[in-house]
């Protein structure tokens, strides 16, 4: 078999909390390949038609698997080999102070209280009194080497231009942290995203689509569209400008914290549009749900300790003038039916969760275009 390497830079625009056995901070392969196969099966999805039970054989085929008993005889090592140059421990024992965030639903003594942006971002690794141990976002980069097998190296190499574009790894990687920078083998930078190269990389389905496909609807297979049928990826920036020549030029922010404290207040906005409607524990999902799973003080009857994903992807990002930006992005999917299957509670009808995603949307697109747009076409 022909073997392809494949060489990257990789390094973090914001604090890392990835895990190794004792959860300390440090640089470990696993994270990486979990992030290229969540990737790669974006970009493998359309070929079987988003047929994961045709896709799940191919994943394991290239990326191994383990199984026990009956089943021992369908292991198979991965056919790709994953290195990194460096295996260092994390020492960012501290964040740089950040501005708290107005949220109309924390109250303390029944009065309104900010919520730090750290906290709000991060909870869990992040607490009001301390934070585990990160690697720092000024961590020099390190080289990761992929090989694999040459007939797949033009799927991996899309995989990893869109883990280039919206990865991140750790705890509470959907939120910003661990926001990677990715270098080498051609990769596009953040100047590259557009509408055009992200199609030249990956599916795209409206709402309707990727939450009603029998095959697909319940894992994140696509990228989303908004009712317009551009990409549901927008990007925040802090401050733009049309230059003599009628060029409009986007300014990012000085610092990754900055980022996180608009990205942090947009979360609260979109989520907060749903008001609750009763208290704990709740019969029914409420809008809110449809979003992510726990919410604060409003468990589901039977579901004290579910989980479930927000599927809106948040990413610091950095140009090549070492200018930060925020990126938000979709990958839509229903409610998995599993989710409630120790719950008297049930999911909502699709139409009804795609009226709620499409809510989602309408607000992201409704603010100041002086604060976030979506990218451009081309």
């Amino acid at each position: 078999m022909t073997m392809r390497e494949l060489t990257y830079q990789v390094s973090f625009n914001t604090p890392a909390f990835l895990g190794n056995a004792e959860q300390q901070a440090q640089w470990r392969t696993p994270p990486f390949k979990a992030l290229l196969r969540q990737w790669w099966r974006v970009v493998k999805a359309p070929e079987v038609g988003y047929d994961h039970h045709k896709l799940h054989p191919l994943e394991n085929a290239l990326f191994g698997s383990a199984a026990d008993g009956p089943d021992a005889g369908r292991s198979g090592r991965s056919q790709v080999q994953l290195r990194l140059s460096s295996w260092d421990m994390g020492r960012m024992a501290e964040l740089p102070r950040m501005a708290p965030q107005h949220h109309n639903e924390v109250k303390r003594n029944g009065q309104v209280v900010p919520v730090g942006t750290d906290v709000y971002l991060g909870f869990g690794p992040i607490t009001t009194t301390a934070m585990r141990l990160a690697i720092a976002p000024d961590t020099p980069a390190t080289t990761f080497k992929l090989r694999c097998p040459a007939s797949e190296a033009d799927t991996l190499r899309k995989a990893m231009q869109l883990a280039a574009w919206f990865g991140s790894m750790g705890s509470r990687a959907r939120n910003g942290w661990g926001s990677l920078h990715i270098e080498g083998e051609g990769l596009l930078g953040l100047e590259g995203l557009c509408d055009s190269k992200l199609a030249e990389q990956a599916p795209l389905r409206s709402l309707n689509a990727a939450l009603t496909d029998r095959l697909a609807a319940d894992w994140p297979h696509a990228l989303g569209l908004c009712a317009d049928a551009r990409p549901a990826v927008w990007r925040v920036f802090a401050d733009k400008k049309l230059t003599d020549d009628k060029k409009l030029v986007f300014t990012g922010f000085k610092d990754w914290k900055s980022v996180l404290e608009k990205l942090a207040a947009l979360k609260i906005g979109f989520r907060t549009q749903f008001k609750l409607t009763s208290g704990a524990p709740h019969k029914q999902v409420e809008d809110r749900h449809v979003l992510a799973y726990p919410v604060t003080n409003h468990g589901l009857a039977g579901l004290p300790n579910a989980r479930l994903a927000s599927q809106m992807r948040f990413k610091v990002a950095k140009n090549k003038d070492g200018q930060f930006f925020g990126l938000i992005t979709h990958l839509p999917c229903a409610m998995p039916h599993a989710f409630f299957d120790r719950s008297t509670v049930h999911a909502p009808e699709i139409k009804h969760q795609i009226e709620v995603w499409q809510q989602v949307h309408d607000f992201l697109n409704s603010q100041p275009a002086s604060l976030i747009t979506r990218i451009r076409k081309g």
